[in-house]
């Protein structure tokens, strides 16, 4: 069991200027770890591109949102050492104790098998509504936007994938953070990120629908503005596990420390 503070309803707007705060002052750092995802987006983005597959290119974007609260925890640190008053390194996004390593290797398991059960989604959509080989964009933007089984692959696309970001949003919103701070399992995380979930439906629905827009914000600026936004939301995302304060329970937390 997991006891949760109560947040205010305008909370996630707080926690952008407390991010935008830990962005500000470990720059170098923050954004050098974010360029790390970028110029790894960009290397996928031009093999599909020179494959001709670009159509693909929006289910890889999809597919990083899902599984980009692992690779977060970098930020979670920076921001831990700004607390504590010490001075950020580059080195710091990677030190994690090896038992907690594995926690959150265990916990990112999850979010990739979201990730390949949205590849299968998407291949599944694509062979039912899709006549031809809509590989390049442009075929497949004319397909998808001028024709009425594009438009219903787009729909029907964009509910399964909004399904799976919620359910992704969900088992992982403070689970990371809390992990990176915390002795505590994955199972026990996760069940706080649902809690608060569950616990604060609007604040968190407020706050999913903000990463979101940030989100595809930065990927539409052809990913670069991923490399602010993205180490921007990570800190937010930090300020938001300390504002619900998640605490296990005394057996829970003495069964993950031993």
């Amino acid at each position: 069991m997991v006891t949760l503070q109560t947040v205010r309803r305008d909370a996630p707007w707080s926690w952008l200027k407390a991010g935008w705060r830990d962005l500000v002052r470990a720059p170098m750092v923050s954004i050098g770890y974010g360029l790390i995802f970028v110029v790894t987006g960009l290397a996928i983005t031009a093999g599909l591109w020179s494959l001709g597959m670009t159509s693909w290119i929006p289910v890889a974007t999809a597919g990083f949102a899902l599984v980009a609260p692992a690779f977060a925890i970098g930020f979670y640190q920076v921001s831990r050492k700004l607390d504590a008053g010490e001075t950020p390194r580059f080195s710091h996004v990677w030190l994690l104790r090896p038992g907690k390593i594995t926690q959150v290797a265990l916990l990112g398991v999850f979010l990739i098998i979201l990730l390949l059960f949205w590849v299968l989604i998407a291949q599944a959509l694509y062979a039912y509504f899709a006549f031809g080989n809509f590989r390049p964009i442009g075929e497949f933007s004319s397909f998808a936007l001028a024709t009425p089984r594009g438009l219903t692959l787009l729909a029907v696309g964009t509910i399964a994938g909004g399904i799976l970001a919620a359910f992704a949003f969900s088992i992982s919103a403070l689970a990371f953070p809390m992990l990176v701070d915390q002795e505590v399992d994955a199972v026990t995380a996760l069940v706080a990120s649902v809690m608060a979930v569950r616990a604060q439906p609007f604040v968190m629905l407020t706050w999913a629908w903000l990463i979101a827009f940030w989100t595809i914000l930065g990927t539409v600026a052809f990913l670069l503005g991923l490399a602010v936004i993205f180490p921007w939301l990570g800190h937010a995302s930090w300020r938001a596990y300390q504002d619900f304060s998640p605490v296990p329970s005394p057996s829970r937390a003495s069964a993950a420390a031993s």
